[in-house]
């Protein structure tokens, strides 16, 4: 097992706020965009927002295969690939190691959002999120971001004092089973959940 900070950002650090307000993805039913863009020393925390102009059910945030409500729509697909080939993703049953890890988020008829904690830095290069809500028709989508900003307000967190040594847990290697999950078929989320599996 692997030592990890689980789920959170640093406690010991001011981050950086970074100025990435951009749509990830647009339907007439629904608008993604990403907000709220902070970097730490060892990691992104962002917010991705859901706008509707009406619905009668409840927008399913969360992923990570928490179950929905019976009022809730299908759940929100969301993943990051890396130009080293890394891939994390908010899908069930992903190892809870350095990854993506669920913050807080919640999700009204025609609002939502959630944040997530993204470890580590993007690698040289760009980075891409991808996104899809088949539950609303809205197809996978990919944008690329520049990994240089993130690295350059990296350099720039104050580190306030010493990390301490609870930050740090032991990171399990195993993963839970999960009912099955609406995929695009022969897309991008496809081909991760399948990468994650095997």
């Amino acid at each position: 097992m692997t030592g990890i900070r689980f789920q959170s950002t640093p406690e010991n650090e001011i981050p950086v706020s970074v100025p990435v307000d951009t749509v990830l993805a647009r339907t007439d039913a629904l608008v993604l965009w990403l907000t709220d863009v902070h970097v730490y020393s060892c990691g992104v925390e962002f917010t991705i927002q859901a706008r509707r102009p009406e619905s009668t059910v409840l927008l399913d945030m969360f992923g990570f295969g928490k179950p929905s409500s019976p009022k809730s729509s299908g759940p929100f697909l969301f993943g990051v690939e890396y130009a080293d080939g890394s891939v994390f993703t908010n899908l069930p049953g992903a190892r809870m190691t350095d990854g993506l890890h669920g913050g807080a988020g919640r999700g009204g008829p025609i609002t939502g959002d959630k944040t997530y904690f993204l470890q580590p830095l993007p690698p040289p290069k760009r980075w891409s999120m991808i996104t899809a809500w088949p539950y609303f028709g809205v197809p996978e989508s990919r944008t690329d971001l520049d990994s240089a900003v993130f690295a350059d307000a990296a350099e720039r967190v104050e580190t306030l004092w010493p990390e301490p040594a609870h930050a740090l847990v032991e990171a399990p290697d195993g993963r839970q089973q999960q009912p099955p999950l609406e995929l695009p078929p022969g897309g991008w989320f496809e081909w991760a959940h399948r990468r994650g599996v095997e």
